[in-house]
């Protein structure tokens, strides 16, 4: 089963300001899902990102095993910290009308490409893997900045 969905977005910060005052307005999403295996078993830090989540929006928390097609909606914001969960996402048939990567952040052992850009060879592997999906991931930290085709710039 395959299931489309609003938006997908890469960002290793998850719920935080731009996400928040940014995205979700351009969005305007019935629901945000958090999918991320460290986060799904950490309920203090959950319950940290929900209190920036305006109430009209329903928030949950998968890992990546828990998430399944059957739990978006064609309203949904999914947030994901790395290409290794979006991989995650679409294998489970969630397809995205608009994938965006925002927030992928410096660390030691990655390679920056632009400065909130940052990729080591298994974030690679998994955007190839994306790419010869046929979908187009677009880098764009927040709705202002210019979307740029990842295919274009890794």
């Amino acid at each position: 089963m395959t299931k489309p969905t609003a938006f997908l977005r890469i960002d290793d910060r998850l719920i935080h300001g731009q996400v928040i005052v940014g995205w979700l307005p351009e969005v305007k999403p019935d629901r945000l899902l958090v999918v991320n295996d460290k986060i799904s078993e950490d309920f203090m830090r959950q319950e940290l990102m929900a209190l920036s989540v305006p109430p009209e929006i329903e928030l949950q928390f998968f890992s990546t095993s828990e998430i399944a097609a059957e739990s978006v909606s064609e309203q949904s914001f999914i947030l994901v910290a790395s290409p290794r969960d979006a991989w995650e996402c679409l294998q489970k048939g969630i397809v995205p009308l608009r994938f965006n990567v925002g927030g992928m952040h410096s660390r030691d052992d990655k390679e920056e490409i632009f400065e909130a850009l940052h990729v080591d060879t298994e974030d690679r592997r998994y955007f190839d893997m994306i790419l010869n999906l046929g979908i187009d991931p677009v880098f764009q930290p927040t709705p202002q900045n210019e979307p740029m085709p990842l295919g274009d710039i890794l």
